[in-house]
Order: C-alpha cells, then sequence, then structure tokens
C-alpha cells in the first residue's frame, strides 16, 4: 500500500514539474516573439563603427560613429591624426618649402542623404563634411632659391577649417558589416597651412584651385 501511494505521489510530482517546465518554454517563446518584434520596430535605425581605409595610403588612422536614422538620412562622426604624412599635391609648379613632417589632428562631422526607403537595399548617396583640424608642419623655408643661402627651419601648428562634399554607394544598413564606396571633394576655408603642398589632416592633398580629393572605403560594423 505504501508502494503504491509513493508511486501516485510520484506521478503528480512528475506531472507537476512537466507542467512548469511547458510554462517555462511557453514564455522562452514569448521573449524570442517579442524581442523579434522588438528588432523589426528599430530596424529603421542602425549604429555603426567604422573606419576609412583609403587614408591610410597617406599615414592617416580614420576612424568614426555612423547613426542611420532613417534609411535615407545618416549622420556620422569621424575623427583621427596624421602620422607624418609622405603624400604632396600632384602639381608641379615650384614651392619654397621643404616639408619634413606634415602630421595633425582632425575632427569630421558630417550628415548625408541616402537614395532608399529601405535600409535593406544598396543606396547611392551624398553628402557634406565639416573638418575642423589642427595640422603639425616642420621643414625648411627657402628664401631665394639660391643654394649658397641658407634655408630657414619653420615649425608651425596650425587651426584649418574645410568643407567637403561626399558623393558614393551603400551597402544595406542591416547587415553586421557595412561598406562605404565613394569620393570627398573639398576646399579649405580657414587655410593656416604653409603651402599648397601641405597635407590638410582630414582632407588630403591638393589637386588644383584650392580642391582637395580624398577617397573613401569605410568598413562598418553593426552595434
Amino acid at each position: 500500500m505504501q508502494l503504491l501511494n509513493k508511486i501516485i505521489e510520484m506521478r503528480k510530482y512528475l506531472k507537476r514539474i512537466k507542467k512548469q517546465a511547458m510554462q517555462r518554454i511557453v514564455l522562452f517563446i514569448l521573449l524570442i516573439g517579442f524581442g523579434s518584434t522588438s528588432v523589426n520596430a528599430q530596424s529603421e535605425k542602425s549604429n555603426y563603427l567604422g573606419i576609412n581605409l583609403i587614408p591610410l595610403i597617406g599615414n592617416t588612422l580614420e576612424l568614426g560613429y555612423e547613426i542611420n536614422i532613417k534609411p535615407n538620412l545618416s549622420v556620422d562622426l569621424y575623427s583621427g591624426y596624421v602620422f607624418n604624412s609622405k603624400l604632396s599635391s600632384p602639381l608641379k609648379k615650384g614651392t619654397q618649402y621643404d616639408l619634413e613632417n606634415k602630421s595633425g589632428f582632425f575632427i569630421k562631422i558630417g550628415a548625408r542623404f541616402n537614395l532608399r526607403r529601405d535600409l535593406n537595399k544598396f543606396a547611392p548617396f551624398f553628402g557634406l563634411n565639416v573638418i575642423n583640424a589642427i595640422a603639425i608642419e616642420e621643414g625648411t623655408y627657402d628664401v631665394d632659391f639660391d643654394i649658397y643661402t641658407l634655408n630657414e627651419p619653420v615649425v608651425r601648428n596650425s587651426y584649418n577649417l574645410g568643407l567637403n562634399a561626399i558623393i558614393g554607394i551603400t551597402s544595406p544598413a542591416t547587415k553586421r558589416i557595412n561598406i562605404d564606396l565613394g569620393l570627398q571633394v573639398g576646399k579649405v576655408m580657414i587655410n593656416n597651412l604653409l603651402d599648397f603642398h601641405s597635407y590638410m589632416p582630414g582632407m588630403g592633398v591638393s589637386f588644383g584651385g584650392g580642391l582637395r580629393l580624398q577617397g573613401v572605403l569605410r568598413i562598418k560594423y553593426l552595434i
């Protein structure tokens, strides 16, 4: 009789455990469903951390943060440092400066319009960037182009402000990895650089007419 009672109690216990397990499974499924709904509800926004690979050619590290506010609107903040760039203007005209150090720090604030209504699509884009930069320049100044005259050493740390337009194409903004490919073209609005051969941090070198060009190949990671 006692054995039968123990068997009955054991069955009741197992039923109770099974019921609790089922309740937990149902709750888990509901949580997953709620989480999926939340992700879909927030899919109109995405945040990325990124790096622009093209400036590495000029010894420049450019890192940034981007927010896709809407499928067609993005804002970003990029900052970086130039580690003595060796790049100079391709213009052939002479210069009185021989710059041995072209370094500096910059902060780039930008906004762009993406030609799409859905974050899941590739899209052409265009936008504007404002660049604040501290340029560090060291070298010599040739007063008269006379080889028998000593050149003057020159050192300058200067504030510069630039404005450039950006155009390109971006990959879907819902993937873990997002890529921008494009071109930046702009001018230095507050120009305290020593020479047209100077490297403007965040904007690159001059290609004539005061225009400065820099490529864009941003690799971004969804956070």
